[in-house]
């Protein structure tokens, strides 16, 4: 999976001012995520408290603890009334079988009994790789194992719940309320989004799950980070350094809050960072072009991904524009969405580029193999 193109628009963002100062793009960035990350650490801190048996502040553990009561349930328990989770999402909870049922449970668990390690260790982290060796470790591969064991009817189980929730909660913001802002939203969109996500993510290429292969790619698009913000030659091709030219026009449109000439000018940095030079190309395709990669672009078209997003998208800025005059309700074009996602597969993106064969290869070998091993979702 590349996320090359996504993560690398947070650190474009933060360099606008580089355009003032005489210096590099990737320097600008590197003190920039330094000021962000000393933030971060602020809030933390705040968010943290050694006096307590969770480790978080005693607001937080508090709710946390009045939370469990509501997500913690046997599958054979009998609900009457439910302050929190509801009802219609316990038996829709139930519904998922011995293991699956526990999701829930699971989740505020590790709020109360590991999240304020995961807090602390990624405060102390040092570069973009630590903290992304933090995130997939902590968060990503876990909560991707445990979705994937129950992928089957997880979605199903998900927007049943939002639909019917009963919860007692909702007598506090009116229960009339709660049903005319769900009413507005596209959840049929949603809900086959999350089913394509966990395709993509939940397929099995061998015996190796593919959220474990992207949790490796990560890491090694986040050395890649820390090699291009360290100074990085332009002809080193484990770094991004070479975009620096696309990162210029990226921060213009920035600056001008022409949200197609950023998707424009994104893609542009995707196109010389994926695809060139061939050398280049063939280092990329080797570290972010396995045949998961391969294969969630296959299971993302399948699945109708772009135009579910798109859906989404629409009806998000429908609903904005009609609260705020100051929302522009084609802010994200469907052509500016179909241009952003195609810097997901690499194939289409590196067309008329030499790094082209690289991929083309890549994933022929991939889909001549599928017959090998579960595909598919």
């Amino acid at each position: 999976m590349k996320l090359f193109a996504v993560c690398l628009l947070l650190v474009a963002a933060v360099t606008v001012t580089a355009q003032k100062k005489k210096q590099s793009g990737w320097k600008m960035a590197k003190g920039m995520m330094t000021e962000i990350k000393e933030g971060w650490n602020s809030s933390i801190d705040e968010m943290l408290d050694e006096s307590t048996d969770s480790g978080l502040s005693s607001d937080v553990e508090m709710f946390l603890t009045q939370l469990k009561q509501s997500v913690c349930f046997g599958v054979e328990d009998v609900c009457e009334s439910d302050m929190f989770l509801g009802c219609n999402c316990i038996r829709e909870f139930q519904n998922l079988g011995e293991q699956c049922f526990q999701i829930p449970c699971n989740v505020v668990n590790f709020l109360l009994n590991d999240f304020s390690d995961f807090l602390r260790d990624f405060r102390d982290v040092l570069s973009f790789e630590d903290a992304m060796e933090v995130l997939t470790e902590q968060i990503y591969v876990p909560m991707m194992e445990a979705a994937c064991e129950c992928s089957d009817k997880l979605a199903d189980a998900t927007f049943n719940c939002i639909e019917n929730y009963d919860a007692g909660v909702l007598d506090m913001i009116g229960r009339g309320t709660y049903e005319m802002i769900v009413g507005m939203l596209d959840l049929e969109s949603m809900k086959k989004v999350m089913v394509a996500a966990l395709a993509i993510h939940c397929n099995e290429v061998g015996e190796e799950a593919c959220y474990q292969d992207f949790s490796n790619q990560m890491i090694t698009w986040a050395k890649m980070m820390d090699k291009s913000m360290d100074g990085a030659s332009k002809k080193d091709c484990t770094a991004y350094t070479r975009v620096e030219k696309q990162l210029a026009k990226y921060f213009k449109a920035f600056q001008s809050e022409d949200m197609s000439g950023l998707i424009n000018a994104q893609y542009e940095m995707s196109k010389k960072g994926m695809c060139e030079p061939k050398k280049c190309a063939k280092y990329q395709a080797k570290n972010f072009y396995s045949c998961c990669s391969v294969e969630g672009v296959d299971l993302a078209a399948e699945h109708e991904l772009g135009e579910n997003i798109g859906n989404i998208l629409d009806n998000a800025m429908s609903l904005l524009s009609t609260l705020s005059e100051d929302v522009e309700e084609n802010l994200v074009s469907r052509e500016d969405l179909q241009t952003y996602l195609s810097t997901f597969d690499f194939e289409t993106l590196c067309e008329g580029k030499k790094g082209l064969k690289e991929y083309k290869k890549k994933g022929k070998q991939c889909r001549k193999q599928r017959s090998e091993y579960e595909y598919g979702y």
